[in-house]
């Protein structure tokens, strides 16, 4: 009797053991420590009127890994600039901020959602609206900004992380 007492307690403990883990999977993960670095590549503006221009991109993302991390992303060419900046700050799975253009004169908020592979987020400022995309993998990154109401309507960006 006192064996099958002692395998039903382990059974129970065990139970408990598994779901414990399976609620700790389940918490969102914070994304911004896999963000911290310098990143290059390249990427393409689209532009009011339908104009497309090939860019050479840089971006930076400052912070210590905790919840809270800024993001400087610098790409040209000879005649185009986007000169995107945030500061974001991450809890439970939610992203909130700020942010600005600095070429095209643009600033507002950021909101939305991350987890441990993906920024989704809604940029919103005066008459402009739309949305940022960052996925990114080990040293890989794609960042996709589509926007409403400014000159720049996008820009799709291939990142890989410097050294």
């Amino acid at each position: 009797m006192n064996w099958v007492k002692r395998s039903a307690a382990l059974a129970a403990a065990g139970g408990i053991v598994m779901a414990l883990a399976g609620t700790a999977s389940a918490q969102a993960v914070n994304p911004f420590p896999s963000l911290i670095g310098a990143w290059s590549g390249k990427g393409t503006a689209r532009i009011e009127g339908g104009k497309n221009e090939k860019l050479s991109c840089k971006g930076y993302y400052s912070g210590t890994g905790g919840s809270e991390m800024k993001l400087n992303i610098i790409c040209a060419n000879n005649s185009t600039k986007v000169d995107l900046r945030s500061q974001l700050k991450y809890a439970n799975g939610r992203v909130t901020g700020t942010w600005e253009e600095r070429t095209f004169n643009q600033t507002g908020t950021i909101s939305g959602s991350a987890d441990e592979s993906k920024l989704r987020l809604n940029i919103g400022g005066g008459a402009l609206n739309g949305l940022l995309s960052v996925s990114f993998s080990g040293s890989k990154q794609s960042v996709s900004l589509s926007t409403q109401g400014s000159a720049l309507k996008g820009v799709n960006i291939s990142f890989a992380r410097n050294g």
